[in-house]
């Protein structure tokens, strides 16, 4: 993700906001990139660039918080003071282009490369080809301020070292805490974001927060170590009703407990399955719900193996609808947390000795 912050802003609002000690100020992130090809030392916009450019020069007129960079290039044949002129006649087409789309010059920026950024070999007709190519940026400039914080062990309440992953609408990244846990980063303002955070030895946390740079917050992480014999159970990991199948919105939660397993190495674990059968008996082991919570739970596990995870590391098993969190489910909550996976420790190296404070 890139990003680019404009200081004199943040100094300048940051003057403003001295007495609260919450300093604001715009940093610019790219949302949207097109590309468009040209002819063997041409510079005149193919057919159909002008539908690809129609397009990012809309969204840009959204807002005059937006700004389009416009990058052209060519590829290695012919002098390199001809290519650098043909990639600024390139660049100047595009420009012409969206200019007649409306978007105002003070929102555009030209970078014309010549044949110094190929994205490809030129030593093939194909990779010269995507070398003679203009790409046009959509960047948006957003208001930030900054998220403050700290990861504690849940038990002793003392700050650990972790990753603290954040995305939001225009932001992925992830930045390390100090010794003692505590972070600071810079995210937009009013804009909700997910952070979630891993610390080897602990299972890792997930909290949806919209920091305000009028109400500055300091938020606090806690999380519990990962010792042999506790359990997690996974949020936001729901399945389609009678199915194996992820709903969408669950699919991001797989690569947080790669990462967990990452952060882990030595760490053993058991993934259970569960199902919603609510005011029912135990079901058998032989029927197809039983087997449907083993099917969830192996869903993961092969998730997990394919992704690299040693599987002397995994086990899976299902366990019906013997442990619903609502055995009488009355809600589609109240459901849905009965159709959940959970990760059980079965050994941790790392956390040997501990035990559990009650």
């Amino acid at each position: 993700m890139q990003i680019r912050v404009f200081l004199p802003m943040a100094l300048a609002l940051c003057f403003g906001n001295c007495l609260t000690g919450q300093a604001i100020f715009d940093s610019t992130f790219v949302i949207e990139r097109a590309a468009v090809f040209f002819d063997v030392n041409k510079h005149d916009l193919q057919p159909g660039a002008d539908t690809v450019l129609a397009a990012i020069a809309a969204k840009c007129l959204t807002t005059n918080r937006r700004f389009l960079e416009i990058e052209a290039h060519t590829d290695a044949d012919g002098s390199d003071g001809f290519n650098q002129e043909l990639s600024e006649r390139r660049a100047e087409a595009v420009r012409g282009f969206l200019t007649g789309q409306g978007v105002p010059g003070e929102q555009m920026r030209v970078v014309p490369f010549g044949e110094h950024k190929p994205v490809a070999s030129n030593a093939s007709d194909d990779g010269k080809q995507k070398n003679r190519r203009a790409t046009v940026e959509l960047w948006q400039r957003t208001r930030m301020t900054w998220l403050k914080g700290q990861v504690v062990d849940m038990e002793t309440k003392e700050g650990i070292p972790a990753m603290v992953s954040l995305r939001s609408r225009f932001l992925n990244d992830s930045i390390q805490t100090d010794s003692a846990g505590h972070f600071s980063t810079p995210v937009p303002d009013r804009m909700p974001v997910e952070v979630s955070v891993f610390s080897p030895g602990y299972f890792f946390e997930t909290q949806i927060l919209t920091p305000n740079s009028l109400e500055p917050i300091q938020v606090e992480f806690p999380l519990p170590p990962a010792l042999a014999g506790e359990v997690l159970t996974l949020k936001n990991f729901y399945f389609v009703g009678n199915q194996d199948t992820l709903l969408p919105k669950s699919e991001p939660e797989l690569p947080k407990l790669l990462k967990f397993m990452q952060f882990n190495p030595g760490i053993r674990i058991e993934i259970a399955g569960h199902i919603n059968l609510p005011n029912s008996p135990p079901v058998p082991k032989e029927s197809w719900n039983y087997g449907l919570s083993v099917r969830r739970a192996k869903r993961v596990y092969t998730y997990l193996i394919d992704q690299g995870v040693d599987p002397g590391r995994l086990t899976y098993n299902g366990y019906g609808n013997y442990e619903m969190v609502f055995p009488h489910a009355r809600t589609e909550r109240e459901q849905a947390l009965n159709r959940r996976v959970e990760i059980r420790v079965l050994e941790n190296p790392d956390m040997k000795g501990r035990t559990r404070k009650n």
